[in-house]
């Protein structure tokens, strides 16, 4: 059964900074894409809440530039809202040694800490008929039961993107999506410094207590 996608709206957080209202429009535009592949296929996802193996056998997730913001901006301001304290904890000490977890840094009791402001990569990876083994990279060894995302959708999304990076033609948007172009601006989640991250979360949740003693 596929979800009928929303769009995620932050009416405060959008309005001072106007880059989270592209991000949630990329990420709607993403969202109907899968949901309307899905609903193309047919078949039943496998994927569900506690189906992790993607978070662990996927080394090389890609994530762009304006994702990162998204993602850095829920972990410093929205996640104990969402999750709680210990969760935010937890991921904040995965987040410190993330280069020797061999998972995602933001995968806690098997579900993602950061699912509202996941990378379109992983919204878009989704398995039909079972779920995956430990270790196993559907894409490679059932690509049949991998889904396909609507290609309209995703190069839309794609193309909204760039707006962020000052591209405001639609046809030199459309030419650096259709070459492939704009893969270019991704890094791969793994990799990137989230123990910086971690430091300015610690650094927030001293002063957020600090407030609090004081009034």
């Amino acid at each position: 059964m596929s979800f009928r996608p929303t769009r995620l709206h932050f009416p405060d957080d959008e309005q001072r900074q106007p880059w989270l209202a592209l991000l949630l429009e990329i990420q709607f535009i993403c969202n109907q894409g899968v949901d309307h592949a899905i609903r193309m296929d047919g078949r039943r996802l496998a994927c569900a809440r506690g189906c992790a193996s993607c978070c662990r056998s996927h080394a090389d997730i890609p994530v762009y530039p304006l994702e990162l913001m998204g993602i850095s901006w829920y972990l410093l301001e929205k996640l104990e809202e969402g999750a709680g304290a210990e969760v935010r904890e937890r991921v904040r000490q995965q987040m410190e040694r993330h280069r020797e977890l061999g998972a995602c840094p933001f995968l806690v009791d098997e579900a993602c800490a950061i699912h509202p402001l996941r990378p379109m990569a992983c919204r878009q990876f989704n398995v039909f008929t079972t779920v995956c083994q430990p270790g196993e990279d559907a894409y490679h060894s059932r690509r049949g039961d991998v889904l396909t995302p609507n290609a309209k959708q995703k190069d839309a999304a794609l193309s909204e993107m760039l707006r962020h990076h000052g591209v405001k033609g639609e046809l030199e948007r459309h030419r650096l999506v259709a070459s492939g172009e704009v893969h270019r601006l991704a890094q791969s989640l793994r990799e990137m410094r989230w123990e910086a991250i971690a430091v300015r979360m610690g650094a927030a949740h001293v002063q957020n207590e600090l407030s609090q003693e004081s009034t």
